[in-house]
């Protein structure tokens, strides 16, 4: 089973630098969450962008 893009979502492929600490505390909330680094990551940056004033 590989990965797939849910259907009517569309995703562009991005590249970012992820301090070494942040990233182990995402990797471990995935883990937690049973849900891959992408989504939290795009979880985090949906909120980010709701919260910002």
């Amino acid at each position: 089973m590989g990965f797939k893009v849910p259907k009517g979502v569309e995703k562009i492929p991005k590249t970012v630098r992820i301090d070494e600490k942040d990233c182990e505390t995402i990797q471990k909330l995935a883990y937690e969450n049973n849900t891959s680094f992408n989504d939290i990551v795009n979880s985090m940056i949906k909120y980010a962008i709701e919260n910002m004033e």
